[in-house]
């Protein structure tokens, strides 16, 4: 069985947690992707005497490049170790705890500051006129929306860190093989 760790009976987590992760991996890529040639199509028509919005757009790409690339190295280390390699091992650990770090803690940081800002202005909102449904709906939308995003980074964060961990195991680092090299 795939799962299964080879040395147990048990199921083995930190291969299902590799998973979710390169397929999360893979929806960013594609995400990044897709942005990235919108963007691109919002720059073909733009005249070069528009210089602020043509800087704007080319950094907003430029992220988007680099989110793609680390997004694919990502999809690659998970690919190395679900496989096994010896050399995705390490490399999972680190990009665990580098994402547990910056998409966990410092993305949660400013969501949480976002959600104080988003609040006081609904606030302000409220106070200075009464809203018809449709933006009560969006607002109970939005509030719901960052609910999830924090949960998922109050889980996520955890998670990350005990797959670094897991992964540093006596038991599970000798699952792992090192590639062989052939003579020639």
């Amino acid at each position: 069985m795939p799962l299964t760790m080879r040395n147990d009976k048990g199921f083995a987590f930190w291969r299902i947690a590799a998973w979710l992760i390169l397929l999360l991996a893979a929806y960013g890529c594609l995400q990044y992707m897709t942005h990235a040639g919108q963007l691109w199509q919002a720059l073909k028509p733009l005249p070069a005497s528009d210089s602020g919005d043509i800087l704007q757009l080319q950094k907003m790409l430029a992220w988007d490049v680099l989110y793609f690339i680390i997004a694919f190295a990502l999809v690659v280390i998970c690919a190395g170790a679900i496989l096994r390699q010896a050399w995705a091992r390490a490399s999972l650990q680190v990009a665990c705890v580098l994402l547990a770090i910056g998409w966990g803690l410092v993305g949660g940081l400013m969501l949480f500051s976002q959600w104080r800002e988003f609040s006081q202005a609904v606030a302000l909102t409220n106070a200075q006129s009464s809203l018809d449904t449709a933006s009560q709906l969006a607002l109970a939308h939005m509030h719901r929306s960052f609910l999830i995003a924090m949960g998922t980074k109050i889980a996520g964060a955890p998670a990350l860190l005990w797959l670094a961990w897991w992964l540093g195991r006596p038991q599970i680092r000798a699952q792992f093989r090192k590639l062989r090299r052939t003579g020639g």
